[in-house]
């Protein structure tokens, strides 16, 4: 009988586990699924996938901590805003190399950005 308990109960522990494998990105990093509290991070756009409503982003900074993870993903909504010198402008409009600074919350796993400051303009 305790055989058959240790069996069951790593079954249940993998089956657990497996549904993390879904948070991807930053997601993992900044609290559980149901996390709606607000995350900070800073790093550089390697790229923007309209599609998908996605950056990519190599990441220097999570809520202040020193943090290198290159190629995270951070996702984005028709609510995002993106500023940079006291102007608005539309997420589609960062490049590659743009330094920012994100403000966005873990959503159904998937850290969504709120408002994207650009820091560092590549073109500057």
């Amino acid at each position: 009988m305790k055989r058959f308990l240790g069996g069951a109960c790593v079954v249940i522990l993998m089956a657990g586990c497996s549904g993390l494998g879904n948070l991807g990105g930053l997601g993992d990093i900044l609290g559980s699924t149901g996390s709606t509290q607000s995350s900070d991070v800073r790093g550089v756009v390697s790229r923007i996938d309209t599609q998908s409503r996605m950056i990519v982003l190599d990441v220097d900074y999570v809520n202040n901590l020193r943090d290198t993870r290159s190629n995270s993903n951070v996702y984005y909504d028709d609510r995002t805003v993106v500023e940079f010198d006291q102007r608005e402008y539309r997420v589609e409009d960062l490049e590659r190399g743009d330094e920012i600074s994100i403000r966005g919350t873990n959503q159904d796993g998937r850290y969504v950005a709120e408002r994207i400051t650009v820091t560092r303009n590549v073109r500057n």
